[in-house]
């Protein structure tokens, strides 16, 4: 009888094909799949390892974090490191004991002389037990697991940070040991759907009411109507390589990829859930309604016939899932949420905001207004994230209530003293919008459909389009 770990080492076997054949590649179906899609796009997020390290990587599934990894052993390979030092494990549904008996019992193919180790765990957030005391031992005790090159990908945030907490002091001293996929950002997406666009330099967080960010606008109004169309294209795509893959087709989404989305929802991160699949497209339905104010889960949880107690606890499970962020209202003098007051909430993609009415379309869509200021958020998230502020960090982002009790959409420290306020507006009285921000602290910029305008003095708003702010700003 086969011992369990032979069955082991007879997956393994099955899952690295690069120990047996150069041309692994060209057969890998998720690689074939990539390449299939005509996007030739490729994440950075696994750019750059060091040795030794030990790397978490996050983000939502279906969002491509198996293609990254596998495009990143091919990469090591082109690279010179040997096949046979490469070891991946598809580890949804292994135990945590099973982690460890791979490193420790389990027969590997021998190491050349003075290369290393390098372990890539895909999606060990889904591993059954305490995998991340499991990978702490081994890093502790094992003395080759020590030196190693560790990569763990996972797509729930609640036991990335808690890991993040467990590996604390082991995970070597490297650069950006967290790094983050999401969907696509729009500068990538004009790429890959307009490359005509003059790949303009981007801007850092700090730089959007500077005269550098006045030229850089300015600069891209020749492209003004390809970053209008691409925008508003995105905001009905978003950035999920398969329904990218259909925007540049000209094709709708897939339906069997809204259904993959719906099951990532339904039976992955509501998975401890007694929610019936009508009310979870409901609740989905009825919290991305809610973008653009803050929160009343009380009231959603009337709406759709739930407690608040389980609308509080589902959102949870979206924001561990990587499908939805918080942004807190900022306290008076402080950097901080305000205690007791209720957070703005966000998807991470235009896709799973507009889910629920794409498979039921009774169901409402959402806003491009709502869609564009969620986008911003994003765009702004995403390049904090790539300038290395974590992706969990719930204490980045804020809006904030003026004393007229009116609401500011975005305020951040890296903003440098700019407010950001999403209209989405293409008239010439777009001065009146802008009469919140004006009347705050804050030196305004309202994102508009198609108006640029930055000829105000510095307690004036600027207006600037959509479409070239999120070019400039996202990844």
């Amino acid at each position: 009888m086969t011992t369990k770990i032979g069955q082991l080492g007879q997956e393994l076997a099955r899952t690295n094909p690069w120990w047996r054949k150069q041309t692994w590649a060209s057969e890998d179906q998720d690689l074939r799949a990539a390449r299939d899609s005509g996007l030739r796009y490729r994440s950075p997020c696994l750019d750059d390892l060091i040795e030794g390290g030990l790397y978490l990587l996050r983000g939502p599934r279906r969002v491509g974090k198996t293609v990254a990894v596998k495009q990143a052993i091919a990469s090591l390979l082109e690279g010179g490191v040997p096949p046979l030092s490469i070891v991946r494990i598809a580890a949804d549904g292994w135990s945590a004991n099973e982690l460890r008996t791979v490193v420790q019992n389990v027969a590997l193919p021998p190491l050349p002389e003075g290369a290393g180790r390098w372990w890539f765990m895909d999606e060990v957030t889904a591993a059954i037990g305490d995998w991340a005391s499991q990978v702490k031992w081994l890093r502790d005790n094992d003395p080759d697991f020590a030196t190693a090159t560790v990569v763990l990908t996972g797509s729930n945030a609640g036991k990335l940070t808690e890991a993040a907490g467990v590996l604390a002091g082991r995970r070597g001293r490297v650069p950006r040991s967290d790094r983050t996929l999401l969907p696509m950002g729009f500068r990538t997406f004009v790429r890959l759907m307009r490359p005509t666009v003059t790949a303009a330099a981007r801007l850092t967080t700090r730089e959007l009411r500077t005269v550098s960010a006045r030229e850089a606008y300015a600069a891209l109004l020749p492209w003004l109507d390809d970053l209008v169309r691409a925008w508003e294209l995105y905001l009905q795509y978003g950035g999920f390589p398969v329904s990218v893959a259909a925007a540049r087709a000209g094709r709708p989404v897939p339906a069997w990829f809204l259904d993959d989305l719906f099951a990532v929802i339904f039976k992955d991160a509501f998975a401890a859930s007694r929610l019936s699949e009508a009310t979870t497209s409901a609740l989905l339905s009825r919290l991305m309604e809610t973008m653009a104010s803050p929160a009343n889960l009380s009231k959603i949880g009337d709406d759709v016939g739930i407690g608040q107690d389980a609308v509080t606890r589902h959102v949870g499970y979206l924001r561990d899932a990587y499908l939805v962020w918080s942004c807190p209202q900022r306290a008076e003098r402080a950097w901080v949420p305000r205690r007791r007051a209720q957070d703005k909430l966000y998807a991470t993609d235009p896709l799973v905001a507009r889910l629920s009415h794409l498979r039921n379309p009774a169901r409402p869509d959402v806003d491009p207004t709502v869609l564009t200021e969620m986008q911003i958020g994003m765009a702004l998230r995403r390049a904090a994230d790539d300038s290395g502020q974590p992706w969990a960090g719930e204490e980045f982002l804020f809006h904030v209530r003026t004393p007229a009790r009116k609401e500011i959409d975005f305020v951040a420290e890296v903003l440098a003293g700019t407010a950001i306020e999403g209209k989405y507006i293409e008239g010439g009285r777009w001065q009146g919008d802008a009469a919140t921000v004006d009347a705050s602290e804050w030196r305004g910029l309202l994102v508009t459909r198609n108006v640029l305008n930055t000829g105000a003095e510095d307690d004036h708003a600027w207006a600037v389009p959509a479409g070239i702010l999120a070019f400039l700003v996202d990844t």
